[in-house]
């Protein structure tokens, strides 16, 4: 294994790390994907500026791959911003990282000390329930809420120490069996009275202006339902028809309550449409919904993302969905002619529900169009395919994704947490609620307002109780 050396230099009237390694394939790839690196042709050599936590990232993302020494770089160790000083040695064990993995089916949060940990890190999960330790496994067990797992994450975070984050994945065979199941019904054929039943209704939302995915989702689902049925007509299907396929179909695979609630929203379309049969709709109950909080990235999480996506292109994309708070569908729809640059203004046409907005448009933005404009000439779209038309939302997915793992954010995310963040700091930075409405596009106040629970603007202003006590 060979060794990274850190020596800590002034480089421009700035305190820089130099990284030094001897020629190594492995080093060349990594290093050029770690967060703020620059090449010093001066001194033939890689650097980073000097900031809090620096030396422990350089250390966390190599120390896997090479040996580290650090000794011309402090004797007591890692440099941080705040004093200088740390008390943890290059030499010895680094605290972390922690692991946590969110079981969804269960509702459990699991949280696992990978290295060293610090005796206060319990004590933190202790103040928000009374966890469960396994000691065989060497787990904390949680209720996997978003509140808890968010503010152990940035709890951690502030700590410097890593978390990695994960999903608990279903077993291959479980989602094997599961589509094994799902496949034989759909093997099923369907009469062609019910067929062309289903494409009359598939005609009435054309004209009632349902979005094509919409309709294509409620098509699919009847589909399913039918066949899975199809020993019955339409209009002898009743109340527990419909519940012995919910528990079959739905609830024993392991489908989620928003997939159920879609399912019944076709169903109700239908026999709203062609008549209600021996069906009792008012008396099919939606499935409980869940009201997880959105996750919101920090400004500086944002400020890596964007900064560590070097193509003009991605950069471009990522810069005008968080500036504007777009969906990934309304960001690949914007057309050249969408933009107003006089009023410094886009253009959001027929989003989600069919409404249009103007949305303000940051000036950083502005200058980087220029840019991007000369470089890659779009046509039509502000972003198009290698092959023209419009940009893919798998594409704008991709991105994200790659511009989150260079930013060396281990979280489970989607494109939409920018446009989660983008509303919550515009509430943190004191705008109202209601212009945060308009400028999302949401048809109801009540949507918006669950940006003022993940919001820390007003929980700054509370003073703790404990603060009025005489105690020490």
């Amino acid at each position: 294994m060979k060794t990274i050396k850190l020596i800590r230099r002034r480089h421009r009237g700035m305190t820089c790390i130099f990284i030094y390694c001897e020629y190594d394939q492995v080093f060349n790839r990594l290093v050029r994907d770690f967060h703020g690196i620059k090449w010093s042709n001066s001194t033939s050599s890689w650097y980073v500026i000097e900031h809090e936590g620096c030396v422990r990232n350089i250390i966390g993302y190599f120390k896997n791959n090479f040996r580290i020494d650090a000794t011309n770089l402090h004797q007591s160790g890692e440099v941080s911003g705040k004093n200088m000083h740390d008390n943890h040695t290059v030499s010895g064990s680094f605290m972390g990282p922690v692991r946590m993995t969110v079981d969804a089916v269960k509702s459990k949060l699991v949280i696992k000390f990978m290295g060293r940990y610090d005796k206060k890190w319990i004590s933190e999960l202790r103040q928000y329930c009374r966890p469960y330790y396994d000691a065989i496994r060497k787990e904390w067990h949680l209720p996997a809420s978003k509140v808890i797992i968010d503010s152990l994450t940035d709890y951690f975070h502030n700590e410097g120490v890593q978390v990695i984050f994960k999903k608990a994945v279903k077993p291959k065979i479980v989602k094997e069996a599961r589509e094994n199941i799902i496949n034989e019904i759909r093997k099923r054929h369907l009469s062609a009275e019910i067929d062309n039943s289903i494409n009359d209704l598939r005609q009435f939302l054309q004209e009632q202006r349902y979005s094509r995915h919409t309709i294509d989702s409620y098509i699919s689902h009847l589909e399913l339902f039918f066949k899975y049925l199809h020993h019955k007509q339409p209009v002898d299907i009743n109340n527990d028809n419909i519940s012995e396929f919910m528990d079959a179909v739905v609830i024993k695979q392991g489908y989620s309550a928003s997939f159920q609630n879609q399912l019944l929203s076709a169903i109700k379309a239908y026999y709203y449409y062609h008549g209600r049969g021996k069906t009792n709709l008012e008396e099919i109950k939606r499935p409980r919904k869940s009201k997880p909080l959105p996750h919101v990235l920090s400004k500086e999480e944002v400020t890596r993302i964007l900064q560590c996506t070097r193509n003009i292109k991605h950069r471009l994309l990522l810069y005008i969905i968080y500036s504007c708070g777009l969906r990934r569908s309304e960001v690949i729809n914007i057309r050249l002619s969408d933009l107003n640059r006089d009023r410094k203004a886009l253009h959001i046409r027929s989003g989600k529900g069919n409404i249009d907005r103007v949305v303000p448009v940051s000036d950083k933005v502005w200058s980087r169009l220029d840019e991007y404009l000369v470089a890659y000439n779009p046509a039509v779209y502000l972003f198009e395919g290698q092959n023209g038309g419009k940009y893919s939302v798998g594409s704008v997915y991709h991105v994200f994704c790659q511009s989150l793992k260079r930013a060396g954010i281990d979280k489970d995310l989607g494109v939409h947490s920018l446009r989660h963040s983008y509303a919550t700091h515009l509430h943190e930075g004191g705008l109202d609620i209601r212009y945060i409405q308009e400028l999302l596009g949401h048809k109801s106040s009540k949507t918006t307002e669950i940006y003022t629970h993940v919001s820390r603007r007003n929980l700054l202003t509370i003073k703790n109780p404990l603060d009025d006590l005489d105690v020490q």
